[in-house]
């Protein structure tokens, strides 16, 4: 059972550094955390800072296990959880000029190649929701309206971001060729966090499409569901240099779902 933050604690074990011994504890198997009990000595420092010694070579090489990263879906499938590590391949649905129907084209990126059946246009904007993405009809009229923009097919190729799909690292050679990317997603912490994860992957190239007068105002009334949630937005509304969405964050105390712009 691979767990990245068992790597990290079972470092700073090795290294007889302080560590959060009941937090360690939690992510390990039952039976193994129980080993651990037994046979490590604990010298405690501060409340919730301990200093671990483990002398039992066949225990810490238990534990030197699950901080080694399985190198393909399959492995980590023969240790418990398949969803420890990316696919082999990604997928995205994309509508473009070409496009004569109702039925998308499929990009298949692997780790060395990328597989479409359209020439790219310079501009790319993914939506996170189908209900827009299939909505291609009217979308671009839309946002055009929305964010005084000047969309078409002509000049622009939309992609279904599928939440955090489009942000799989296969996907990278396929997005960067774009010269530029508007990223239209929920105004909430979760859009929020796949425009980071973009922005990680092509840098400014990354656009997030944020209000830019108030006729979206009125479209902010989905409440968050804890107030943890609700300072996690603005936090990274700031972080991320979008001043205006944070002013309706802090203004609204409400997020946006991506929908709501077909109603405008």
């Amino acid at each position: 059972m691979y767990d990245k933050r068992i790597g990290k604690y079972f470092q700073n074990i090795e290294q007889s550094k302080a560590i959060d011994y009941s937090k360690f504890l939690s992510l390990l198997p039952e039976q193994l955390r129980e080993e651990v009990k037994e046979k490590a000595t604990i010298n405690f420092l501060s409340k919730g800072s301990v200093i671990v010694e483990i002398c039992c070579e066949q225990l810490l090489e238990k534990l030197r296990s699950l901080a080694i990263e399985p190198s393909t879906r399959i492995d980590a499938t023969l240790l418990g959880d398949s969803h420890k590590v990316n696919t082999s391949t990604s997928y995205l649905l994309a509508y473009h000029q070409s496009s004569v129907d109702v039925h998308p084209d499929t990009i298949i990126s692997s780790k060395n190649e990328t597989h479409l059946k359209f020439q790219p246009k310079k501009r790319l904007v993914i939506v996170e929701n189908a209900e827009l993405f299939f909505a291609r009809g009217t979308l671009f009229a839309q946002m055009n309206k929305a964010f005084s923009l000047s969309l078409s097919f002509d000049n622009t190729d939309l992609v279904f971001g599928a939440g955090n799909q489009i942000s799989n690292k296969h996907n990278y050679t396929f997005i960067n060729q774009y010269d530029s990317i508007l990223c239209f997603f929920d105004y909430d912490f979760g859009g929020l966090k796949i425009y980071k994860a973009m922005r990680n992957m092509v840098g400014s190239k990354a656009k997030f499409l944020e209000p830019n007068s108030d006729n979206l105002n009125e479209f902010f009334i989905k409440r968050p569901k804890t107030q943890e949630q609700y300072t996690k937005a603005l936090e990274a509304a700031n972080n991320l240099g979008l001043s205006k969405l944070y002013s309706l964050f802090e203004s609204k105390k409400s997020f946006m779902e991506q929908e709501a712009l077909l109603a405008l």
